[in-house]
């Protein structure tokens, strides 16, 4: 009798709910732990609900950390911008000095004191004894078409106009 009774009070025992996000997002330890055992087979536990929960729990997580670190990201991107901008007003003024420093030249400036194709000595216009830059006109003589367009009549073909059928029974078309 008391073997049948623990059967019946197993069965009737209430099964536990999984645990929530929020659970997993206060106990970290547990999180990892299930987060742990549900990457171990993806496949069998991708619609087990704790590790749904779970996986949602982290990815807030870190969205949060991410969140709280975007302004200090921003202030550093900030800083390295200014700090740029600075480094190249600075090697711009000593390009036009012609004094040249050790640092490396950002995107776009100068290599050099001047490049080779910067020098005032000739002045290479790619446009100079043409015609063939520049604003121009056009003239081109246009006509608006005739409205004199014939449309031909379709071919007049008689030996198509009777099409043979096969099986043609005078009887049915009566």
């Amino acid at each position: 009798m008391t073997p049948l009774l623990a059967v019946v009070l197993a069965a009737c025992a209430p099964k536990s709910e999984p645990r929530t996000v929020l659970d997993f997002m206060d106990d970290g330890f547990a999180r990892e732990g299930v987060l742990t055992r549900c990457n171990q087979n993806r496949e069998e536990t991708l619609n087990d609900k704790e590790c749904i929960n779970a996986r949602r729990a982290a990815a807030t997580i870190a969205l949060e950390a991410e969140r709280a670190r975007a302004p200090e990201l921003e202030q550093r991107s900030d800083a390295k911008l200014v700090a740029l901008r600075d480094r190249d007003s600075q090697s711009v003024a000593e390009s036009a000095g012609g004094t040249s420093s050790g640092a490396a030249a950002a995107f776009g400036s100068p290599v050099g004191a001047v490049l080779p194709s910067m020098s005032h000595e000739e002045s290479l216009d790619a446009t100079e004894g043409t015609e063939l830059f520049g604003p121009h006109a056009i003239d081109i003589d246009v006509e608006p078409p005739s409205n004199d367009i014939v449309i031909a009549p379709p071919l007049d073909m008689p030996e198509l106009a009777v099409v043979p059928r096969p099986f043609n029974d005078d009887a049915a078309q009566r």
